[in-house]
């Protein structure tokens, strides 16, 4: 009876680990085959017109981040960019790519016809303040069209999206899917790993499966969708030509709104020739626990970093700051603070500008302000603050003071950013561009 047990047992556990290796075999296979592909069509040509496209989710420069992981791919594999909309309302989450999909599609519309309880089921709750506009009434994509980066413009994320555009182009209606059903799913790379032994040491073991440029780049099908293309990380390349062009997208894609480019503008010039810019994020998450660390690294490297640029000098400056602290007009400080730049003797007179999310950065940040008698923020400048009174639904003006601080951000002469942060990394990118530009201009 005991060996008959012990075989009953040895059987059990087989089946069991049978039926786990198969679950973990379609986890796996769900990322990487085409198991969405509608009406498949065994007459594909490797002629015709060929998609990528993709789902976005989070705030604005982590979806600029996605656009610009897309384009990269794109052009690699000789494809069409259709572009989502960018969404310059509440940031909203990810989801996997099913759920996603269904967000994307539905939630607005829920939203709109105040459909609480398919809204909850669905959880819509982040898209009560969406708002997607066109990708190039936002960002510039001037310099990837000049490189033959092909874009097309995707105005619903309707789930039978693929089948319209398809019938509207007379396509094969062949799609390959790449499924996010996990945060971390894939990491696709330009390379073969196993022809690089070095390679394997620069793999990130948080993405579940790693997906060569080159597998991607023999599929037939017209239309390649994945799932998230968000993350610094998303794209591991190494070919010279590829890091070079994601390194320029990063560098050209800005910001090109009209009301950006007219209410920045005119601060940039109250500020004068040589301003330094500092951005702090405060607001939510990882940023907010983080509040006094950011705080302290900032302030180290905005005093380290103007000691360096003006010397240190001793020469007591206390007269001079204590006046300019005493000027309650912001058109009177903004006068003084640039009459003393041309005989700056002192970093702490230097001309800043504060980039932040904070709702009131002079109660939030006062030692710096104290510190820094010349230290303005967008609610200073007069056609900031039209912009930030206006609140109507059918306005996006009320939307747009994030997008002017970073435009602001990215002219100055020196820029200290928040740790981690895709806006500080866009502001970083933005200034080496305009960097570059008054160099060869000079």
């Amino acid at each position: 009876m005991k060996t008959i047990h012990t075989i009953i047992t040895t059987l059990l556990c087989v089946a069991c680990l049978s039926i786990w290796a198969i679950c973990q075999s379609n986890t796996v296979m769900s990322i990487r085959s085409g198991a969405t592909q509608p009406q498949q069509n065994s007459h594909v040509t490797h002629d015709s017109p060929k998609y990528i496209t993709y789902l976005p989710h989070s705030g604005l420069h982590n979806q600029r981040i996605s656009l610009i992981n897309a384009m990269t791919i794109a052009h690699a594999l000789n494809r069409t960019l259709l572009m989502p909309e960018l969404n310059i309302g509440s940031a909203t989450f990810w989801a996997e790519s099913n759920e996603l999909a269904k967000q994307l599609e539905l939630c607005p519309m829920y939203i709109r016809q105040n459909k609480k309880e398919a809204g909850r089921r669905l959880r819509c709750h982040a898209y009560r303040k969406y708002k997607p506009l066109p990708v190039e009434s936002i960002f510039d994509l001037s310099s990837a069209h000049a490189l033959n980066i092909h874009t097309e413009q995707r105005f619903d994320m309707s789930r039978d999206y693929i089948h319209r555009h398809a019938s509207a182009h007379q396509l094969n209606e062949t799609v390959y899917s790449v499924q996010d059903p996990f945060r971390y799913s894939y990491q696709i790379h330009d390379h073969d790993p196993n022809l690089y032994a070095f390679d394997h040491e620069d793999m990130n073991d948080k993405y579940l499966e790693h997906i060569d440029l080159n597998e991607l780049r023999a599929r037939p099908e017209t239309y390649l969708v994945f799932g998230s293309l968000f993350g610094t990380s998303r794209l591991q390349l190494h070919e010279p030509e590829m890091l070079w062009l994601r390194e320029y997208l990063h560098r050209t894609t800005g910001l090109n709104h009209p009301k950006i480019k007219q209410s920045s503008q005119k601060i940039i010039q109250a500020l004068g020739d040589r301003y330094t810019s500092v951005h702090l994020r405060q607001g939510d998450g990882i940023f907010q626990k983080m509040a006094a660390e950011t705080i302290a690294q900032v302030e180290s490297a905005l005093l380290s970093n103007l000691t360096v640029v003006h010397g240190n000098n001793n020469l007591n400056n206390r007269q001079v700051m204590q006046r300019l602290k005493s000027i309650t007009s912001v058109h009177e400080r903004l006068k003084q603070c640039q009459s003393v730049q041309d005989v700056l003797q002192n970093p702490q007179l230097e001309m800043i500008y504060l980039a932040t999310d904070a709702a009131n950065p002079q109660q939030e940040f006062p030692h710096m302000f104290d510190r820094y008698p010349c230290l303005f923020t967008l609610s200073d400048f007069y056609n900031a603050k039209i912009l930030l009174q206006r609140k109507r639904h059918d306005k996006i003006d009320s939307l747009l003071p994030p997008m002017i601080d970073a435009e602001i951000a990215s002219h100055a002469n020196l820029f200290i950013g928040t740790p981690k942060s895709t806006y500080s990394a866009y502001v970083r990118y933005r200034n080496q561009h305009y960097r570059v530009l008054d160099f060869f201009s000079q």
